[in-house]
């Protein structure tokens, strides 16, 4: 390269002198930048122009959302009152009786029974001047059971009475009449649709409603039926005489008497005492008799009844009669104490049948420690399905002052542990004394050691087994 093409290189960038020259150079570089500027400024308000659009769209899509759930809600608002009238339509017509596809006036039925005729008996006033409780007639094919009365000439000093046994009414023969017939007219006869015909079929319905068509006052309806739960058994069984089983179920019951129950007792013994406890002076086997307390006495009456077993059959015929006689005179009672025979086998294996709970007595001598064995032997062998019987021991007539009593006490722990009562019967003439008064110990000597006792025997009898409860079920109160 020569001088005059270096200075021709090194002058490229400075301005030429030549006007024509310079103007080409302005435009040769002027257009390269408008160029260039343009460019970017186009890239610039496209980019701008993008991110607009898509704000646009964003803000677009947002407020089209928000109008699609204000709409919902809205729908929704308007179907919840259609939803709940229709729920409510639905329920309505559920309440309302079914029309019967067959026109009333094509199907013959029997008339609408009338009213039933709501009969009432009332008992006469018992000994204490109170009116007893209404009983409803027996049914047709019944026999009525005749009852009979104690009477006596003189007042014992307890002044307990005997008064004719009370039968437990049964269900209401009007209310199973009136259901059998509202059952057969409403399966063969469809409600009339006149105004007589829904007025009957209410009336038919509810009982409130009787009166307000009618315009009378109801009828007065008779006691209701109570139910009763069967009645818990007690046995009191000995293996030789002489230990104060019959006095002891004598007071027994008296106790048990004295906190509300009604019990009855069974004698098993053709001519026993027991019915001597209680003011009697005859024996009357066969006889349900009922003795009531002095009249300023809140006590429950109690009920007795004597059964010979001998005069049931054999044992191997008459495995039921027993149990079945003492199931029939318990009918209302809360509790049952039967007063075994003294070593009857052939009764308590009868007896047996019912589950009882088993006490058995003892005094405090060396023969019942000897005989504690064989009894246990006796109703572990004799258990109904092969359930073994536990019984109960109580000593009776005992006295904590002499040594022997207190050591044959301590060999029957060893011997029976828990089933030997924690309290023992004390010894006391009161005893012997009352049965001569003709009352047991709890209405002669009520506030002696023994009569205490006694109210200690009751209450775990009540806390071992409750007494049946008797309640009503699906009866009305009525205005007395």
């Amino acid at each position: 390269m020569d001088v005059t093409d270096h200075k021709a290189l090194s002058d490229q960038n400075e301005t030429p002198d030549d006007v024509a020259t310079l103007y080409s150079w302005a435009n040769l570089h002027g257009a390269k930048y408008r160029d260039f500027s343009a460019s970017r400024a186009q890239t610039r308000e496209a980019a701008r122009q993008h991110v607009q659009q898509a704000i646009e769209d964003e803000r677009r899509r947002a407020h089209e959302e928000a109008e699609a759930a204000k709409a919902a809600e809205s729908e929704r608002a308007k179907e919840a009152p259609r939803a709940t009238e229709a729920a409510r339509q639905a329920v309505l017509a559920a309440q309302q009786p079914q029309p019967d596809r067959f026109s009333p006036l094509s199907v013959p039925g029997p008339v609408p029974p009338a009213a039933p005729n709501y009969t009432l008996q009332t008992q006469q006033p018992d000994h204490q001047g109170n009116a007893s409780s209404q009983a409803y007639q027996p049914e047709p094919n019944q026999a009525p059971y005749t009852p009979m009365r104690e009477d006596s000439s003189t007042q014992p000093r307890n002044q307990w009475a005997v008064s004719e046994p009370r039968e437990s009414a049964g269900r209401p023969a009007w209310l199973e009449q009136d259901r059998a017939e509202m059952a057969s007219q409403s399966a063969l006869q469809a409600p009339e649709d006149t105004l007589q015909g829904s007025r009957d079929r209410l009336t038919s319905r509810w009982f409130a409603l009787k009166g307000v068509f009618d315009g009378v006052s109801a009828p007065v309806e008779a006691a209701p039926a109570p139910v009763v739960s069967r009645a818990p058994v007690m046995a009191v069984f000995s293996l030789a005489g002489g230990v104060g089983k019959t006095s002891l179920v004598a007071t027994l019951g008296r106790a048990l008497s004295a906190r509300g129950e009604r019990v009855l007792l069974v004698d098993t013994a053709a001519y026993g005492l027991l019915p001597f406890f209680f003011g009697a002076r005859d024996q009357r086997p066969g006889v349900l008799r009922t003795f009531s307390p002095p009249g300023a006495s809140g006590d429950a009456p109690i009920q007795m009844v004597t059964i010979d077993p001998e005069t049931l059959g054999s044992e191997m015929a008459s495995q039921e009669m027993l149990t079945g006689e003492i199931a029939r005179y318990s009918h209302g009672v809360n509790r049952v104490i039967v007063d075994l025979a003294t070593a009857s086998g052939a009764t308590t294996r009868r007896l047996l049948r019912m589950a009882p709970m088993i006490l058995v007595p003892v005094i405090p001598d060396m023969n019942s420690v000897v005989s504690v064995g064989s009894i246990d032997a006796f109703f572990q062998h004799n258990g109904v399905a092969g359930n073994r019987v536990h019984p109960y021991y109580v000593l009776n007539q005992f006295d904590h002052s002499l040594p022997l009593h207190l050591d044959v006490r301590e060999v029957l722990r060893e011997q029976l542990g828990d089933r030997l009562l924690p309290f023992a019967l004390r010894r006391a003439p009161a005893m012997s004394e009352a049965l001569a008064e003709g009352m047991t110990v709890m209405d002669y000597a009520p506030n002696s050691t023994v009569a205490e006792d006694y109210g200690s025997l009751a209450g775990w009898v009540k806390s071992l087994s409750a007494p049946a409860s008797t309640g009503y079920r699906g009866v009305r109160w009525s205005e007395r």
